[in-house]
């Protein structure tokens, strides 16, 4: 085997090593089963609140318990509509934590019609507790203890706009309402805003003693995947920190380097404007009101998340939380209720939607920075509102996504065609190329300055024929950005057995030595249309192992985008198509011809070639003289 072969197999050995430990199931955190029942219990030693009195400096008041008899159940449930009077989501809040238990996704534009996914989809559904409930004990050493208080409806101020959920823990008497919030912001309407609850917390101290909050927390939610082809990579929490987006992966908990982490619990001068949880499509996250943010936020792995589906599949997903401020309520006085605290947040629970978040950053600032676009969000904000302009006069986004390739392809027409040109003089020449390689076998330097001459003499640039693929490569991974978080696509057909075009188009299953290989009809499609253009393209000779390197091209592509959602390879398809069409253009269209350049007079900034041939001759000229000096 030699050096190249050996390579490749080391690094699929180091890949392997890496899919095996991150696959590997951990030891269960403090939100499983088992962490519940031990809370439930009262096990935990970790205080719900501290006693100020100077007298009962020690005293610490026990974890809470949920009675023998209380078990989670609906207990009220919010319907949001948009503008149009279309419902598109479902709040269900339940008794145990006074919480959002889960919120459903109501719309075919972002719930799947295949039957291996979640349909409707339910945010918050894959986790113990629900968005909303109290924390306490927030530390990064041990597991905190989640309010298991048993709430009831407070019917005389719950409607069909907001529901009112009121508790009693130990002393403190604690009334949740949750309220939706209106589309209409001044003279603009925020559809985004459906998705999104106020919720106001009043903490009150019925007891005759001081009692100090401390370390305590506002549970914003837990995700995983959605679906069984969705990667537990597009899982993370996230948090706007000193007006800075930042996620976190659930491979941060188990560092390449180090012991594993339970759990994250930071602090710190700058402020946690909101914190929560995304996957691939969807996200939930928590703002504190008042405008001055949370001074921290806790995270924390779940493992073992049951996925929708048949086969009962799990994966690693993610819970976080905001901090609550520190306050201290006075003691209730003989007939008299004790010291009040009021606390306003508002909850956003929702698809990734790139124009509807948008419209919501005034509200929610850099919401918008959950699409995830990273360094290609110059492009990949276009694109995405282009699409979006498309799918609203086609009523597909298939199509959509086809007459955006056609624009893009249409706005570097220029550099196609003189990218064509380039290559079709580099083609016309190489037998002087040939000959110049024959003539100096012996020296690569030489021979090199001399095919640089040749490229100056007849005013061809090497690099010509390049530039469309490299503007090409930034368009390509903008759009797999835009595919990999924009939920438009998720449930979208296309046509025929394009059923889902954020899924694989899968037309059939083959059963090949135990393993079932998929067959997927658009990155075949891809593939053959992409050979053809090659075929069509002038070839310029060059290195053998970069001629090589350009016919594995196909092959490379069709193995990236076999696996991934079938939108992608409807792009790169198109992509291929539009080009074929454009090469047929070009090649009928009169064909350039060799000719020497005309030398100009008088001063003149040289060209990039000429720049090379200097630097090609100070560098002989630097290896002639250290051959002489020995």
């Amino acid at each position: 085997m030699d050096k190249t072969g050996w390579f490749v197999v080391t690094i699929c050995a180091i890949l392997l090593g890496i899919n095996w430990y991150y696959s590997t199931p951990q030891p269960p955190d403090g939100s499983s089963p088992a962490a519940q029942q031990a809370i439930a219990s009262g096990d935990s030693a970790t205080p719900v609140t501290d006693v100020v009195t100077e007298e009962a400096a020690q005293e610490t008041a026990p974890a809470p318990e949920a009675s023998a008899d209380s078990e989670a159940q609906t207990v009220a449930t919010l319907i949001s509509r948009n503008s149009k009077g279309r419902e598109i989501a479902k709040f269900e809040f339940r008794n145990i934590g006074g919480s959002v238990s889960s919120v459903e996704m109501v719309g075919k534009a972002i719930n799947s019609t295949k039957g291996d996914l979640q349909d409707p989809v339910k945010l918050n559904s894959q986790v113990q507790q629900g968005i909303g409930t109290l924390m306490f004990g927030l530390s990064a050493d041990k597991a905190p203890v989640f309010d298991r208080t048993d709430y009831h409806v407070v019917p005389e101020e719950t409607n069909e706009k907001q529901v009112t959920l009121e508790g009693r823990l130990n002393d403190l008497r604690i009334v949740k309402t949750y309220a939706l919030v209106p589309l209409q912001a001044g003279e603009k309407t925020v559809e985004g805003n459906a998705y999104c609850l106020q919720l106001t917390v009043q903490i009150q101290n019925m007891g005759d003693k001081t009692r100090r909050a401390k370390n305590w927390g506002l549970y914003a939610g837990g995700a995983g995947p959605i679906s069984p082809t969705e990667w537990s990579q597009f899982t993370y929490y996230i948090r706007n920190e000193n007006k800075s987006f930042h996620k976190e992966s659930t491979g941060s908990f188990r560092p390449w380097f180090g012991s594993a982490k339970e759990r994250v619990v930071e602090s710190g001068e700058d402020p946690i404007a909101w914190a929560g949880v995304m996957n691939q499509y969807y996200a939930t996250l928590v703002q504190p009101g008042g405008g001055k943010g949370a001074d921290s936020y806790y995270a924390a792995p779940l493992h073992n998340i049951i996925l929708p589906g048949k086969e009962r599949k799990v994966a690693e997903g993610v819970e976080s939380a905001v901090g609550m401020p520190e306050f201290t309520l006075a003691a209730a006085a003989p007939g008299a209720a004790g010291g009040v605290q009021t606390l306003s947040y508002t909850i956003f629970a929702g698809p990734k939607l790139n124009l509807m978040l948008n419209e919501m950053i005034e509200e929610i600032p850099k919401i918008d920075h959950i699409m995830d676009y990273g360094i290609f969000h110059v492009i990949s904000y276009p694109m995405n509102w282009l699409i979006n302009v498309f799918y609203g006069w086609f009523g597909n986004w298939g199509w959509a996504i086809v007459a955006m390739t056609f624009v893009v392809r249409l706005l570097i027409w220029p550099l196609y065609r003189k990218s064509y040109t380039s290559m079709k003089s580099m083609s016309l020449l190489q037998p002087k190329v040939k000959e110049i390689r024959e003539k100096y076998a012996n020296d690569q330097q030489k021979a090199s300055l001399e095919m640089m001459n040749l490229y100056r003499e007849y005013g061809v640039s090497p690099l010509g024929g390049c530039l469309p693929m490299f503007l090409q490569i930034p368009i390509f991974f903008s759009f797999f950005y835009v595919l990999q978080t924009a939920a438009e696509f998720r449930g979208a057909p296309f046509i025929g057995w394009v059923h889902d075009l954020s899924q694989m188009d899968t037309v059939c299953i083959l059963p090949i030595l135990g393993y079932d290989l998929p067959i997927n009809v658009l990155p075949v499609v891809m593939a053959v249309t992409m050979l053809l253009q090659m075929r069509m393209t002038p070839q310029v000779g060059g290195d053998p192992m970069q001629q090589r390197i350009m016919k594995l091209m196909p092959l490379f592509f069709f193995a990236f985008c076999y696996y991934y959602p079938s939108a992608l390879a409807l792009y790169w398809t198109t992509t291929n198509l539009i080009s074929i069409i454009q090469t047929w253009i070009i090649r009928r269209l009169p064909q350039p011809e060799l000719r020497k350049t005309s030398k100009q007079k008088g001063p003149r900034r040289k060209s990039l070639m000429e720049r090379m041939i200097d630097a090609q001759k100070a560098a002989m000229a630097e290896q002639q003289t250290r051959q002489k000096r020995g």
